[in-house]
């Protein structure tokens, strides 16, 4: 059975599969359509099927272990262009193409129109599907996993081998007071006898006392080691402790 629709598959190194017959399976045996040597892929592990010339993946284990954009598939699923099908450690990127788009009409001198087959010169042919020896004309650049370093597709949130996600939460942001170090590290140095470094920090009682004893030179001695004790802060802690 010929397809009308061109289906390929694009693993996550970037190989491009091509598949012309169906039924096609998918697994790690090399009896299988599409041979995928990854973890979690059983040897016969799915099957792709054409109805309609509508192209239908089937999980041939029975254990809902197929993915189709992160949801498991229960039976047979229809598949669109750009889904992505996980299959054990191994991602597959989905391309549907009909064929009429994929050929061109020429027209001869003489007003005969034919469709010319379609060139697979350039692939080299494992069982039904057809690989390309070739670089493709849009080459997926590769990336390492910042965990494990081997080659993952560029897109790949999860690495397939490790399960090491590759873009990291982003840092959360410093905290920022209203009150300013300097300004409370002066007030306690040069006027913290009167309780104004109190005052400012929003500490209205103990300023309050601050200012009764203030005769006593007492709160003047506690305000001035008050003062350098902020100014040996970091910003992240007075802004934590003060605002």
């Amino acid at each position: 059975m010929n397809p009308q629709v061109k289906l390929t598959l694009t693993d996550n190194y970037g190989q491009v599969y091509t598949v012309t017959t169906v039924p096609a399976q998918i697994g790690s045996s090399t009896q299988c359509t599409i041979l995928l040597d990854e973890p979690g892929v059983s040897e016969v592990h799915a099957e792709l099927l054409l109805q309609d010339n509508i192209w239908m993946l089937k999980d041939m284990t029975g254990e809902n272990s197929i993915s189709i954009n992160g949801e498991k598939i229960q039976s047979a699923q229809k598949l669109a262009n750009y889904d992505v099908i996980s299959i054990g450690s191994a991602i597959l990127r989905v391309g549907i193409q009909e064929m009429q788009s994929v050929t061109s009409q020429i027209h001869h001198p003489d007003g005969v129109s034919q469709t010319p087959a379609a060139d697979l010169s350039d692939f080299r042919s494992t069982g039904g599907a057809h690989i390309s020896d070739t670089q493709p004309n849009h080459v997926i650049p590769k990336k390492s996993c910042r965990a494990c370093h081997q080659p993952i597709h560029p897109e790949a949130e999860i690495c397939p081998h490790c399960g090491v996600r590759q873009t990291l939460p982003p840092a959360p942001a410093p905290i920022v007071g209203k009150k300013s170090k300097t300004t409370a590290g002066l007030l306690g140095i040069f006027l913290g006898g009167l309780g104004i470094h109190k005052f400012y920090l929003g500490q209205g009682g103990a300023g309050f006392l601050y200012l009764v004893f203030c005769w006593t030179y007492l709160p003047a001695i506690i305000g001035f080691i008050e003062g350098l004790s902020y100014f040996a802060m970091s910003d992240q802690q007075f802004s934590e402790k003060y605002g």
